[in-house]
């Protein structure tokens, strides 16, 4: 078969296989995604490679976690957890009354959902609020990642915009990694979940996507936008990454707060029917 067949049906069986409907992604990224594996397994065409797909069905899950971006670090663009954790977070926690539901959405190894908590100790702590009630969803696709997220242990490099104080703090270290303390752990509740579903409705205070739905079509960016407003509540904010825009024709429905650090607030005036929880 010619090479453009052969890549449709590796997309098919992809997604019989693992549900993972890759149409949804930039064309030019699956592809350079795909070359990193047919490099490493030499193999020269689409055809040779979903053979071997076929042969070799353990295959999906590593190809899974090349299409899936797991690069994260702890407050990965220190600048916006700065923003969220002075000027986001204390009128959030006010107007809850210390009660917060965040969703971490492409969480990967878990950095960022125990950053949103950390943050959310710090700005808590600095109020008076003693013991804030709160609670992370941090959903991700891959299994290995989300493995890795609920063990809570972080090699030092991850930790590099964490602040010695914070460190000793948060972390107990074993000589190897720096493990994540129970109180903090027992706040974060890792799920898998693929961002191309609805997940939950007016259920969330703030939602974190950062740095995911760039690699994802127009078409897709749409739904899933769609799907975090439903899923915040009134006056909910949301976060994107900094190479990311809101779309167009979605600027109804989140106002922007902080343009710079890609922070919007969800509208009254969207007018959006909801997706089933």
């Amino acid at each position: 078969m010619d090479e453009r067949e052969a890549f449709e049906k590796l997309k098919d069986a992809i997604y019989r296989e693992r549900g993972l409907d890759v149409n949804q992604y930039k064309e030019n990224y699956l592809k350079r995604r795909l070359a990193v594996r047919m490099r490493a397994l030499q193999l020269i065409n689409y055809e040779s490679y979903l053979n071997w797909l076929n042969t070799y069905n353990g295959e999906y899950n590593t190809l899974l976690d090349k299409l899936t971006i797991n690069v994260t670090q702890f407050f990965r663009d220190p600048e916006v957890f700065v923003e969220f954790e002075k000027n986001i977070l204390p009128d959030i926690l006010s107007r809850a009354g210390g009660r917060l539901k965040v969703w971490s959405a492409g969480c990967s190894t878990g950095e960022e959902p125990f950053s949103i908590a950390i943050a959310i100790e710090e700005a808590a702590e600095k109020m008076g609020i003693q013991g804030p009630e709160y609670e992370i969803s941090a959903t991700d696709i891959d299994d290995a990642a989300l493995f890795k997220a609920y063990e809570g242990a972080f090699e030092g490099r991850t930790l590099d915009n964490v602040a010695e104080p914070r460190k000793r703090k948060y972390f107990s270290f074993d000589g190897k990694n720096y493990i994540i303390t129970d109180k903090i752990k027992k706040k974060v509740k890792f799920l898998k979940a693929n961002l191309m579903d609805p997940f939950r409705r007016n259920f969330f205070d703030i939602i974190f996507c950062r740095n995911v739905i760039i690699y994802f079509s127009k078409e897709l960016q749409r739904k899933v936008l769609q799907y975090f407003y439903d899923g915040l509540r009134e006056e909910g904010v949301f976060f994107m990454g900094k190479t990311e825009t809101m779309l167009r024709d979605l600027r109804d429905k989140f106002r922007c707060i902080n343009i710079k650090e890609r922070i919007f607030e969800k509208t009254s005036t969207g007018g959006a029917e909801g997706t089933k929880e």
